[in-house]
């Protein structure tokens, strides 16, 4: 029997529990599968970024501009936008604690992968060819789900996009920021020898 699309589904605690575990199953499993058949590749030789490999820069280049919607490419190119805010968010992962990073990691790993993309609610295209309408429909489905994982996922990966694109110097305007402070050197009073004063 099919439950109606507006009958409350239930939400006991134990209930909550189950979809989180499977949430976080689906993932564990599609990293081991991308591990196992070579999705997860070690990064390029002599490559720029520290930890974002060339199927998480797809990922987050079909993210970006959804996520950032109207703010995005501001003052610069469509391109250069996009390489300051993939090296910007490669820093800031690579700066999060080692247990942060092996989580960012079975995320992208799973991903990467069609059958998992289509599992967690994304389409089974590349994430490249995917319309900013499909990736505006999988991001929604993330924050509004029951599954805790996917609304975490969420929270994570648009604040770290944000923060990403907002710390570039080309975004300070739109957010009203006026840029870090200068540093206005103190005037130093020229110290009078009091022997000097005393003879005076």
């Amino acid at each position: 029997m099919k439950t109606p699309i507006d009958q409350a589904l239930p939400t006991t605690r134990r209930g909550f529990l189950q979809l989180g575990l499977m949430g976080s199953a689906t993932l564990a499993l599609g990293s081991t599968i991308a591990t196992l058949t070579g999705c997860s590749a070690p990064l390029e030789v002599n490559s720029e970024y520290k930890f974002l490999q060339p199927n998480d820069r797809e990922f987050f280049a079909a993210l970006i501009p959804v996520v950032l919607n109207n703010s995005f490419p501001g003052e610069l190119s469509h391109d250069a936008a996009m390489k300051r805010t993939l090296l910007a968010l490669d820093d800031l992962i690579y700066t999060l604690q080692y247990h942060n990073r092996i989580q960012m990691r079975q995320l992208f790993d799973a991903l990467s992968m069609a059958p998992i993309r289509v599992a967690a609610g994304a389409a089974w295209a590349d994430w490249k060819d995917m319309s900013p309408e499909q990736i505006n429909d999988f991001l929604i489905g993330w924050r509004d789900s029951m599954i805790q994982p996917k609304r975490m996922g969420y929270v994570s990966l648009s604040k770290l996009i944000g923060i990403s694109w907002y710390a570039q110097p080309e975004s300070y305007a739109s957010t009203g920021y006026p840029g870090p402070p200068t540093k206005i050197p103190t005037p130093v009073t020229p110290k009078i020898n009091s022997t000097s004063a005393e003879n005076s």
